[in-house]
């Protein structure tokens, strides 16, 4: 356990009869020995890879409702923690306690108010390396709030964009994307395209209304975005993966990838998950295929996209945001 999971653990009951545990895979050993039930959400992929099958659980529902104590891994998104704290309320036992912890610079004063929407008693922890707990109990049983759905514009077209608490950009159409949206019609056309990071689905979406009959694949390591991706995009021709790759498409497959790939993972900066992104692309590109990459342009991602892709060109710059194409080039064996 790190210092945040210990913080956890060291306010918490000695004994629970069945613990949740929401985005800390680093907990769940030690809920083990508390309770003689637990269950684990994770959001990311790579946490829930790193927890036995068998706990983990795909829905908060009616199934949590023996849980008297969560631990929870607070999130970056106050979104993220209203929506947990919802569920937890609606669902689990009236004896619940909610254990969640973060490091110091990371809390920050708006939490308390949202927990204490859903909570009748709330207490935050003395600090402990660094780090400090929030405690709540007395659940108020939310009513279902999330996930949330709004209409938004891409062009001159409508779009019904549904978001979770935790899912990037929640209910808006961020910069980067709203700079690659502006040059989207300089794409060529494509029968199958992949959009790496997909969030809310608004570049799926956008890629399934402009080019009828292809087949997009919907590629994000969250639960929240590939949900919200789901729900944005009924009725199209569009495939979702809850996954860090797409190892099961076969190379030189796929005539366009578009992303707005991540530099942060949760509060960390991070950027391993956006290279490893592009060596995926690279391997799925056809020859000649095109990657189309925005992100903040101060990032030195020309280098490793030309380096992995292919010959890279700058777009557009505008607004801090640089989209650039990628164009694959395969040498022959």
């Amino acid at each position: 356990m790190d210092p945040v999971d210990r913080i956890t653990a060291d306010n918490s009951p000695a004994k629970a009869t069945h613990i949740l545990v929401i985005d800390a895979p680093g907990l769940v050993v030690e809920a083990t020995r508390r309770a003689d039930a637990v269950s684990v959400w994770c959001d990311d992929i790579r946490d829930a890879e790193l927890v036995a099958p068998e706990l983990l659980i795909e829905h908060f529902d009616e199934a949590l409702a023996d849980v008297d104590l969560v631990w929870l891994r607070l999130p970056r998104s106050l979104g993220a923690l209203d929506e947990y704290a919802e569920l937890i309320s609606r669902w689990c036992t009236e004896q619940v306690v909610m254990v969640c912890a973060e490091r110091n610079k990371y809390l920050n004063l708006a939490m308390n108010p949202v927990l204490q929407a859903h909570f009748q008693d709330f207490h935050a922890s003395r600090g402990q390396d660094k780090c400090r707990a929030l405690v709540a109990s007395g659940p108020r049983r939310s009513t279902i709030t999330w996930p949330r759905h709004g209409i938004v514009e891409i062009g001159a077209q409508p779009l019904d964009l549904w978001w979770h608490g935790a899912t990037f950009a929640a209910g808006r159409i961020d910069k980067g994307t709203r700079v690659l949206l502006e040059v989207f019609d300089q794409i060529p056309p494509a029968t199958t395209v992949v959009d790496m990071g997909c969030g809310s689905g608004i570049l799926s979406a956008l890629a399934a209304h402009s080019w009828p009959g292809s087949t997009i694949h919907a590629l994000d390591v969250s639960a929240a975005a590939i949900d919200s991706t789901m729900r944005t995009c009924t009725g199209l021709d569009v495939v979702t993966h809850w996954s860090r790759s797409l190892d099961h498409l076969p190379a030189a497959s796929v005539d366009i990838v578009v992303t707005n790939p991540p530099f942060h993972r949760g509060t960390a900066k991070d950027s391993t998950p956006a290279i490893g992104l592009f060596r995926q692309a690279a391997r799925l590109l056809r020859d000649d295929g095109e990657l189309w990459c925005v992100a903040n342009s101060h990032l030195p991602w020309a280098a490793h996209l030309t380096r992995l892709a292919g010959p890279t060109a700058e777009i557009t710059r505008e607004s801090g945001y640089t989209v650039t194409r990628s164009v694959r080039v395969r040498h022959p064996r």
